[in-house]
């Protein structure tokens, strides 16, 4: 990776590579990065980041990640990003999908970045809107 490359073009190059269905996990995470989700306690480790990342591009396959702002304050890395796709997998948090569906949701990432690798990450994400496309809930 080229020693030129901000933080912020280091979380672009991730989404790059979900869009495109090629993450370079090693290029790109820390080995011992940490993932906050909201309704987990913190994975860490590369290894458990890349499956659960995987197992999200398995359900969602034609996974589109659409950035609409980037802030950067020292070693984080915020970002706007709207998640679109094909729900493919049965089950969406727990809840029962009948049909794959298409969805558009907006999140809310922020990255600690470290040795200029994904060190840690926090997610705040739509799940109602995402849950009601998916026609897992009434809206």
């Amino acid at each position: 990776m080229s020693g030129g490359l901000s933080n912020a073009d280091i979380v672009r190059r991730f989404y790059e590579g979900w869009n495109s269905g090629d993450i370079d996990f090693a290029e790109l995470v820390a080995e011992d990065i940490v993932n906050h989700q909201p309704e987990a306690e913190p994975a860490r480790g590369r290894s458990r980041f890349a499956d659960a990342i995987r197992g999200v591009m398995a359900a969602v396959p034609d996974s589109r990640w659409t950035i609409s702002d980037v802030l950067t304050d020292g070693d984080r890395v915020a970002v706007r990003i709207t998640w679109s796709g094909t729900y493919g997998a049965p089950q969406f948090r727990g809840l029962p999908i009948t049909a794959p569906s298409t969805f558009s949701a907006e999140h809310i990432h922020i990255y600690r970045v470290a040795d200029r690798k994904l060190a840690e990450h926090w997610v705040v994400r739509d799940d109602l809107a995402m849950l009601r496309q998916l026609g897992a809930v009434e809206s």
